[in-house]
């Protein structure tokens, strides 16, 4: 039976505990970079590991579930980055270590088929030998590297997942012309590209066949491969959609020209039959909506035909000298300024959209976003979603589509400015499109043109195009995968890449569908990054969009997830992750990254992505394991289900060119990914009829339907979640003076840097927190802000940051006033404030409650985010 929290308006219960602060000035950080060792200690869950990992059998497939001979298993993940997965033995065994203490049972081996870097950091080398004549062969010293750690975490009951292709991008060593000229990583065109996909399989066999000597296994045999990703983030309908495939440079667009084809001569006996059933005609431009578009006369920003929406950037426009001018002098985040020019739309129907733009002022080239989107329904694109770059020359944009729909409420938008001035002309929307279809070409000659996205076609041909890449990609796939499995005879799952850039339909044809995200992405990745600075817990945007796309009946994992430094709420991200996977029944739940650099005790955040230093983080990560490897928390207890056909997703896809299919597009809110398990039946057959499941708009409040985890926005600006097992406890979002009770817990938080803080609960050996006779051996986590000492924080606007100074080491962390009672008698009780290994430091007075319970104050001066409670076995 499961209580209900409760929470209630404690705020002058501050006035009368003692330690917590109330004035402005907060405690001086302190040092606490959470140890490289793995001690036995209460910072330890790695007793919830199953060593050596692997014991009970390969993971496979049965249902819809990852399972081993000893049943169903969950993989509570992080990710190694390029030189990280080459460590030393000695860093190996410490690596192992120290992720097993966290509870990490497993490790997704990530992009070291290339060397990588970054901006801030120089490209170290990956798997494949520093040769000048050839990029084919594996480099002895590293594979000897990546062998041994790979058995150094089999020995902790850490499985791995080996990705495949991520960055390795082909050149004229091995024959590969026109190598500036693709796509980066040659993401889309690997898909189809024949000797590509040959040197794909050539690999795969090299390393997978590659029997490691530490082991005595080849990795497509040893059961502590999990499983085997075949290409990160990489798909053909991505690169159509994304338009790299109308710029692709021959030999490689006449491959795609001649495959095309050939699946038209497979369909249509003859050009007068593909004539007739794509129905090609040109439809005149014509009804110009932006009469004003010369811009030779004033144009009034309004707010109501033209809208200047500034978010948090500073911006201005106006017209003069014959031009559209934009001056930003702040950038924003979420992709602000945007500019809008609202029009209307008749579902399908052709529209034409043109115009001139250049930055005359700015540092370097500006990548804009450009959508035709419906106000009325979040934005979503009514067929025309793009970004293009601009510079200090004119450049002439045109775009034709088919209209996804009807909307009165539809928007010409104009998004991604960066601070600058630009200047924008000659525009035009129109009805109609001209066709880019020449009479005098002959499908029995192979001549008929590709679809681009930058160009109409009728629907039938936009429809067909759709089902040759999905048809394209299904062949490469499923090839690909056939071929580890029937050649190699790889035993490991498999999946291909991510939802989002493939779509469903082709992805859940093999072993398991997987998907990434991120909370404030840093954007973009370059010197002039910036990033938002702004807790998920006012949002839900991230978690309720992984719950929808899950596919019924497959294996469903998040390989990527993090809330990136140096947004401050990041200790938030990964319990949510791991909370709501539970409450979903997903398989795996991976953190993006742990490091991505060969040295291993880094005193410093260096980047945006990894976690190996970030206290906020790790100290919660006992929590992640508790919630999601040993189940604390529980599934839910029925499942939404929206219902997905496959005709009508061509259809929409061929008209919005949007790839992801969701709860939401079979009429389903996304917010019940909150309460209740949430899939898309890709038979289209199985669906929850929206109006029995209903939440009304205004509700603020959500609750699992196993009453474990709440989600509250009621307050904006304000929101919290809560997890509340029997032995699991958790808070992040803002106090604001709530006294908050977690079943026989209470806790109040005090005044902190941001009026944010995360604390968490874990009674290691599932004895609860007192409420029995048992002893319980209990850690508690307590982290607000965590950074690099003197790190330098620049705001660009109200909540988008950059860092003038990363700082240095050591890692500085904020000590959280907070006052917890428990329900066991202080006679039996003791607490302890704990160093950064986790061993005991100082005794923490307990008092006694009104009840007989137990009162703990935490205090700053204490300077740790780590507590040890511990209750002994009654009389």
């Amino acid at each position: 039976m499961f209580r209900q929290l409760v929470i209630s308006a404690a705020l002058t219960a501050f006035c009368v505990l003692p330690g917590i602060a109330t004035a402005e000035e907060y405690p001086p950080l302190f040092p606490f970079l959470i140890s490289y060792d793995a001690p036995d200690n209460a910072s330890s869950v790695a007793h919830l590991l199953d060593a050596p990992a692997g014991k009970h059998g390969f993971v496979r497939v049965k249902n819809d579930r990852f399972v081993t001979d000893a049943g169903p298993i969950r993989l509570n993940a992080t990710n190694l980055t390029g030189p990280a997965n080459f460590p030393s033995h000695e860093d190996a065994d410490q690596l192992a270590g120290r992720l097993a203490r966290f509870g990490i049972n497993c490790v997704r081996l990530h992009y070291f088929d290339a060397a990588y870097g970054n901006f801030l950091e120089e490209k170290l080398q990956g798997i494949i030998a520093d040769d000048p004549n050839t990029q084919r062969n594996l480099d002895p010293t590293q594979l000897e590297r990546f062998d041994y750690m790979i058995a150094a975490f089999k020995k902790r009951g850490i499985y791995v997942n080996i990705n495949l292709h991520v960055a390795r991008k082909w050149d004229d060593r091995d024959g590969f012309s026109n190598t500036t000229a693709r796509p980066g990583m040659d993401k889309s065109l690997d898909n189809f590209e024949p000797r590509m996909i040959e040197l794909q399989k050539e690999y795969a066999r090299k390393l997978l066949t590659h029997v490691n000597p530490y082991t005595g296994l080849a990795y497509a045999n040893d059961p502590c491969v999990a499983m085997v990703e075949l290409n990160n983030e990489n798909a053909l309908m991505r690169g159509y959609v994304g338009g790299w495939m109308d710029r692709l440079p021959d030999p490689y667009a006449a491959e795609f020209h001649r495959q095309w084809n050939q699946w038209l001569a497979k369909k249509y006996a003859s050009t007068n039959a593909l004539r007739s059933a794509w129905k090609w005609v040109d439809t005149p431009l014509s009804h110009e909506q932006v009469s004003e578009g010369s811009f030779d006369q004033p144009v009034s920003i309004d707010g109501k035909t033209w809208i200047l929406s500034r978010g948090s950037a500073q911006a201005s426009c106006d017209v003069d000298g014959g031009v559209f001018n934009i001056n930003v002098t702040r950038d924003g985040h979420e992709y602000y300024p945007k500019l809008f020019r609202n029009l209307s739309v008749v579902k399908g129907q052709p529209y034409t959209l043109s115009f001139r733009i250049r930055q005359t002022k700015g540092s370097g080239r500006v990548q804009l976003g450009l959508a035709i989107a419906d106000t009325t329904q979040s934005w979503r694109s009514l067929g025309l979603l793009q970004t293009f770059w601009v510079g200090p020359k004119w450049k002439r944009v045109s775009y034709s589509f088919t209209a996804a729909d009807d909307s009165k409420h539809a928007q010409f938008q104009l998004t991604r400015f960066k601070v600058g001035e630009y200047e924008l002309d000659d525009l035009s929307f129109q009805s109609g499109a001209k066709s880019e279809f020449d009479t005098a070409k002959r499908l029995e000659d192979g001549q008929i043109p590709t679809v681009k996205v930058s160009d109409y076609a009728p629907p039938q041909a936009a429809r067909d195009f759709i089902e040759f890449l999905i048809d394209t990609e299904r062949r490469y796939w499923v090839g690909l995968s056939d071929y580890l499995k029937d050649e190699l005879k790889v035993q490991p799952v498999i999946s291909g890449t991510q939802l989002v850039f493939s779509p469903p339909f082709v992805q859940a044809k093999l072993d398991y569908v997987d998907i990434h995200s991120y909370w404030r992405h840093p954007s973009p990745v370059s010197p002039n990054w910036r990033i938002a600075n702004d807790s998920m817990v006012n949002s839900m945007s991230c978690i309720r969009g992984l719950a929808g796309q899950r596919v019924l009946g497959k294996p469903y994992t998040v390989s990527e997830y993090n809330h990136p430094f140096p947004n401050q709420y990041g200790a938030e991200g990964q319990p949510m992750l791991r909370a709501y996977g539970r409450l979903q029944g997903w398989d795996g739940v991976f953190e993006y990254n742990y490091h991505h650099r060969p040295n291993f005790q880094p005193q410093q955040l260096s980047y945006f992505f990894h976690i190996i230093a970030r206290t906020d983080v790790l100290a919660h990560f006992p929590a992640c394991a508790t919630i999601y490897l040993r189940g604390d928390v529980h599934e839910a207890k029925s499942t939404i289900v929206g219902a997905v056909d496959y005709a009508e997703y061509v259809d929409r896809l061929a008209r919005a060119k949007g790839v992801a299919a969701s709860i939401g597009a079979a009429g389903l809110d996304s917010r019940l990914g909150l309460i209740h398990k949430t899939a898309v039946d890709l038979t289209g057959k199985r669906g929850t009829d929206p109006a029995t499941v209903k939440i009304p708009a205004d509700q603020k409040v959500f609750v699992s339907d196993t009453g474990e985890l709440t989600w509250n926005v009621e307050q904006a600006g304000a929101g919290y979640f809560t997890v509340n097992t029997a032995n699991t406890k958790l808070f992040t979002g803002f106090p604001k003076g709530r006294m908050i009770e977690l079943g026989d817990l209470t806790l109040s938080i005090g005044k902190t840097r941001l009026d944010w803080a995360t604390v968490s609960l874990v009674s290691r050996h599932a004895t609860g927190f007192g409420e029995t006779d048992r002893p319980a051996n209990i850690l508690l986590a307590a982290t607000g802000v965590s950074q690099n000492k003197d790190m330098k924080i620049e705001h660009v606007s109200d909540n988008t940051i950059t860092l003038s100074d990363w700082g240095r080491g050591p890692v500085m962390a904020e000590g959280i006033p907070a006052v917890i009672t428990l329900p066991a008698d202080p006679a039996r009780l003791a607490c302890f404030a704990l160093d950064p290994s986790g061993n005991r430091k100082q005794e923490v007075p307990v008092e006694k409650t009104d009840g007989g319970g137990s009162k703990i104050v935490l205090k700053p001066e204490y300077e740790t985010v780590w507590y040890e409670i511990d209750i002994r076995q009654a009389n």
